[in-house]
C-alpha cells in the first residue's frame, strides 16, 4: 500500500443505524479495498439530506456524536470520510466520481446500493455510476437489497419498528441492538434517595428516533466490561417536576460511579410502558419486577 497516496474502495450511503444492508456493502468494500491493497472506506454526509431539503430534523438511528465510530465498529471499515453536503448537493453526478471520489480521494472501487441517488438534485444513478466507473477504469459494485422475511431492510421501516418499541425485531433487521449512547451526567437522584434503586443518567440526543417511554430490559457497555440493566426512557410521571426526558438505567450487579464516563445503552426488550404510580411503594414494587423480568430475559 502506498502510504502517502492511497487507494481506496468507497463505500457510498448515508449509514444510519449500520444495519444489516449497509453492513452487506460495508464488507464489500472491505473485500475489493485487500484486493486493490487499499484502504476500506465509508463516503457519507455530515447531515441527512432529507433532513437539510425538508428543513425539518429526521430522525436518526444513530447520534451524530457516535456515527464514525459506530460505522467503523459496526462496518468493519477502516475510515469515515464525510462530505459537507450542503457544498455537494450542487455539484454535477460525474464531477462527484471523477473530481472528488477518484481525483480527490483515489477511489478504485466504487460500492453503492442499488437505489443510491447523488449528484445535483440526485441526478446520479447505479447505471449511470457504472457508466462512469468504466470508463475511469476502475471497478463499480451494486448491491441488491438485503431481505428478512421477504421484508427489505431499511432505516425507515427499522424506526417504524422503534416507534413501537418492537425492539426485539428492530434488532434482527439492525443485526445489532438498537442503542443510545452517551456522557453520564448528575441527575436529581430519586432512584438513589426516593427508591433506593441507584441509576445512572443520561440525556437523550434530540435527533434520535425514539421508542415510546417506559422500561426496558437492556445492557449497558463501558469501555470493554458490559452489565445487565432495567432502563427507563421517559419523564418519571410519578414525581412532579420530573424534567424532560431521559434515559436511566439501573445496572444489575454493579457498584461503581460511571459520572462523566461515555456508555452505550442497548435496548433488547420492551417491558412496560412509563406510568405514573399512586405511590413510592407502588412504584419500588414495579421496578423489583422489571429487574426480574430483565435478570430472567438474558439468563
Amino acid at each position: 500500500m502506498n502510504i502517502e497516496n492511497p487507494v481506496r474502495a468507497i463505500a457510498l450511503g448515508y449509514f444510519d443505524g449500520v444495519h444489516r444492508g449497509h453492513q452487506a456493502l460495508m464488507k464489500r468494500a472491505v473485500q475489493r479495498a485487500k484486493e486493490i491493497d487499499g484502504i476500506s472506506s465509508v463516503f457519507t454526509f455530515d447531515q441527512h439530506p432529507s433532513s437539510v431539503m425538508s428543513g425539518m430534523q429526521a430522525p436518526m438511528l444513530t447520534a451524530y456524536a457516535s456515527r464514525a465510530e459506530e460505522i467503523k465498529r459496526l462496518g468493519g471499515v477502516d475510515e469515515v470520510i464525510f462530505g459537507h453536503f450542503s457544498e455537494l448537493r450542487t455539484m454535477d453526478w460525474r464531477d462527484f466520481i471523477h473530481k472528488l471520489l477518484i481525483g480527490r480521494f483515489h477511489a478504485r472501487y466504487i460500492i453503492s446500493g442499488h437505489n443510491n441517488r447523488f449528484g445535483y438534485k440526485g441526478q446520479g444513478t447505479p447505471e449511470g455510476m457504472a457508466e462512469e466507473c468504466r470508463k475511469a477504469g476502475i471497478g463499480y459494485d451494486c448491491i441488491p437489497d438485503v431481505k428478512i422475511g421477504g421484508v427489505v431492510v431499511s432505516s425507515t421501516y427499522i424506526r417504524q419498528l422503534i416507534s413501537q418499541g418492537e425492539m426485539e425485531r428492530a434488532t434482527e433487521f439492525l443485526g445489532h441492538p438498537y442503542t443510545i449512547s452517551g456522557v453520564v451526567e448528575h441527575g436529581r437522584k430519586v432512584g438513589t434517595r426516593t427508591l433506593g434503586v441507584p441509576t445512572v443518567n443520561l440525556a437523550l440526543p434530540e435527533e434520535m428516533a425514539l421508542p415510546p417511554y417506559g422500561v426496558y430490559a437492556t445492557r449497558v457497555v463501558v469501555g470493554e466490561s458490559s452489565y445487565i440493566a432495567a432502563t427507563n426512557i421517559g419523564v418519571k410521571p410519578t414525581f412532579v417536576d420530573g424534567g424532560g426526558p431521559t434515559i436511566e438505567p439501573h445496572l444489575l450487579d454493579f457498584n461503581g460511579d460511571l459520572y462523566g464516563q461515555f456508555i452505550h445503552v442497548e435496548l433488547h426488550k420492551f417491558l412496560r410502558p412509563e406510568r405514573a404510580f399512586d405511590s413510592v411503594e407502588e412504584l419500588k414494587a414495579a421496578i423489583a419486577e422489571n429487574v426480574r423480568q430483565t435478570r430472567e430475559y438474558f439468563a
